[in-house]
């Protein structure tokens, strides 16, 4: 009777253990800012700084100093792009001080409107050799605004992606990967309208989504969403496919404070 006690005993202490440590791995403790980070759209300034997280086939990266947020996006998977530059993306700031100082910024913006028949080429041109690296280059230059959005996902701002606002949001596509930079500034600022309710040492969580691609002629088709028939350029069947599920994804995030 004592044995089976003195098991129960160590198979609670072994279960509380386990859970204490799957909760503290929720949090990331991100590094104070040791180089200069320019938002250009290039990932060079993160090398060191990017973490690669398989199950969703991106690469993050998060900084901070006493007055900005920083962050970086990497991916070279073409659905995560084509959902984000179709789609739209929106990046969520959520602290610690509670969802009413919770707001999105979205960037790159939704591409509508496109013609059909435009869709379809792009279509085609993926691929070919280089139509890829074509199509999203093409996708990046129409991205010269930022939405601001509140936690109800209402427009507060539409700004242009160079601003006096504090807030930098740049995309590039280098060696075949889709990059995604951002900065924020911290609530530390009198004049800026929008910035993150945090401070370094404080807890906030990083929310990432992608939104439904709407549908052309309500077939719901377009680059990275091939349906039906269709023969690739010089002979062959183009491959199947639909978009994928929407990206949710979010991160703890401990922001680092000054050594």
């Amino acid at each position: 009777m004592k044995r089976k006690n003195l098991l129960k005993l160590l198979t609670s202490i072994l279960v509380v253990i386990f859970l204490s440590a799957c909760g503290s791995s929720n949090v990331v403790q991100n590094n104070w800012r040791s180089n200069e980070i320019t938002i250009d759209g290039n990932y060079q300034d993160w090398k060191n700084n990017l973490k690669l997280l398989p199950d969703q086939k991106i690469s993050l990266g998060f900084t901070n100093d006493d007055k900005f947020f920083y962050m970086c996006l990497v991916t070279e998977d073409r659905m995560k792009v084509m959902q984000m530059t179709r789609g739209g993306f929106i990046t969520w700031f959520i602290p610690s001080s509670g969802s009413e100082n919770t707001f999105g910024i979205k960037y790159p913006l939704p591409i509508k409107n496109m013609p059909r028949e435009q869709m379809q080429s792009l279509g085609r041109e993926m691929f070919l050799q280089g139509g890829l690296d074509k199509i999203v280059n093409m996708m990046i230059e129409k991205q010269n605004e930022i939405q601001i959005l509140n936690s109800d996902k209402y427009s507060l701002s539409l700004l242009p992606a160079e601003n006096k606002d504090g807030i930098k949001a740049r995309l590039g596509y280098i060696e075949g990967k889709f990059v995604y930079e951002l900065q924020v500034p911290l609530a530390v600022h009198d004049d800026f309208a929008f910035q993150i309710a945090s401070l370094p040492g404080d807890n906030l969580q990083v929310k990432f989504e992608t939104e439904q691609v709407e549908s052309q002629a309500g077939r719901g088709t377009g680059p990275g969403m091939m349906q039906g028939g269709g023969m690739r350029p010089g002979g062959g069947n183009m491959p199947r496919f639909q978009m994928p599920e929407p990206l949710n994804y979010s991160v703890e995030l401990k922001l680092a404070e000054k050594k």
